[in-house]
């Protein structure tokens, strides 16, 4: 029997004790080699372009491009490596996110150590692998949300509640999104806790993140 090829993996993690951590896992494992470990999007398209790995592991928020940014690039090109995505945010709008970027799998940093390995191999089998922890409230067990639900993550949205989200994430208070938009400040936080509701999110932070992989904060603010 011919012995089996390694699963060669790209990583990418701005953090460096996760990220070798990571890759040691995967070492001793037996059945990957890990041809790169990057800290940065940029250096994470680079390196999958150039080496065309299995596998690519991409943490969800990393500097210059996030992971979901990177998985975008990288089916943009046509690159016909396969990504999974880290991540320590368990709301289903990052999660459909990232499957609708082209995603193969979504682990939760929390259980990496446990689930990595696992998801590595499905994804380079042809599967798709979402971590357990978030069957409960994303499709149930093992089912990866579809392409409608992803877009349904952002769909719902009217155009004064995607503004006004937009805003938020720029960092603007209730009184001065309410001075742009020529309402109130009431009205805006009706908005804004609606919208949140829908997405399954909760706070700035989220809304920034949620922001970004929309794509919405790329450029200045513009007077509107």
């Amino acid at each position: 029997m011919a012995e089996q090829t390694a699963i060669r993996v790209v990583l990418a993690d701005d953090h460096p004790v996760f990220r070798h951590g990571v890759a040691d896992l995967l070492a001793s494992a037996g059945d990957f080699d890990v041809v790169a470990a990057v800290d940065n999007g940029t250096a994470a398209v680079r390196a999958v372009t150039d080496l065309v790995p299995d596998v690519a592991i991409l943490d969800l928020a990393m500097p210059e491009m996030n992971g979901v940014a990177v998985i975008r690039k990288l089916v943009e090109g046509k690159c016909p490596t396969r990504s999974l995505i880290l991540s320590v945010y368990e709301s289903r709008v990052y999660v459909e996110q990232a499957f609708e970027a082209g995603a193969c799998g979504y682990v939760l940093k929390r259980s990496a150590f446990n689930n990595i390995a696992q998801a590595v191999r499905a994804v380079r089998a042809g599967g798709t692998y979402l971590d357990p922890s978030l069957s409960g409230h994303v499709g149930g067990p093992g089912r990866v949300p579809s392409d409608q639900s992803a877009r349904d993550a952002s769909a719902p949205l009217a155009e004064r509640e995607r503004d006004i989200l937009r805003f938020v994430a720029y960092g603007l208070t209730s009184k001065e999104i309410a001075s742009r938009l020529a309402t109130t400040p009431k009205a805006v936080e009706a908005h804004k806790a609606r919208a949140c509701s829908r997405l399954g999110i909760g706070s700035r932070a989220q809304v920034v993140q949620f922001a970004i992989l929309q794509g919405w904060l790329q450029g200045e603010l513009a007077d509107r």
